[in-house]
């Protein structure tokens, strides 16, 4: 097996790969709790620490590339109607587990995730729109797995503003009043 070999290889199975990679990380990722709770796996610290900061970069990753696909469109048929389901797939992958953060300063960083979760909407609504005027196998599942993609990547931007400094005190003032 050489080079090229190996190079047509990936090109076909990258994307596969990444939604397996993506998926391993957000397993990995629910299961972390144990990890910071358990005094003898704390040494895994950094394994999560790089899942919680790599899991984000899979899924853009892998929404880049059938943007790619979208543009060339040099998928067959079959592959089209499986990769409508991967891009709401892949929005639920970006919203993540139901940890604020890795650390209370990564709060502060909300509007980023803001911006992220703009910037891969559209992204992945223009993916869905080009493949769904050809494909009506998968629509009212692929639909559905939409909605259910967006509410779970807005989801994580919210649980940071509400957890950042600033919102804790404005709501604690607020209290106090």
């Amino acid at each position: 097996m050489g080079v090229s070999d190996a190079m047509q290889w990936w090109d076909e199975w990258k994307l596969r790969v990444l939604i397996l990679c993506s998926l391993s990380v957000q397993f990995f990722l629910y299961f972390s709790d144990w990890v910071r709770l358990l005094h003898k796996l704390r040494r895994l610290r950094v394994l999560v620490w790089m899942a919680h900061i790599g899991g984000d970069a899979l899924a853009v990753y892998a929404l880049a590339i059938l943007f790619n696909r979208q543009k060339q469109q040099t998928a067959d048929v079959e592959s089209d109607a499986l990769e409508l389901i991967w891009v709401p797939f892949l929005l639920i992958h970006l919203g993540g587990q139901n940890i604020s953060a890795y650390s209370l300063e990564d709060n502060e960083l909300w509007k980023r995730h803001v911006i992220t979760l703009v910037s891969q909407v559209a992204v992945a609504l223009y993916i869905f729109c080009k493949w769904w005027s050809g494909q009506k196998k998968l629509l009212q599942a692929a639909v559905l797995l939409f909605v259910v993609g967006i509410l779970k990547f807005t989801q994580k931007p919210w649980a940071l503003r509400r957890a950042s400094f600033n919102s804790m005190a404005s709501r604690s003032l607020s209290v106090q009043r």
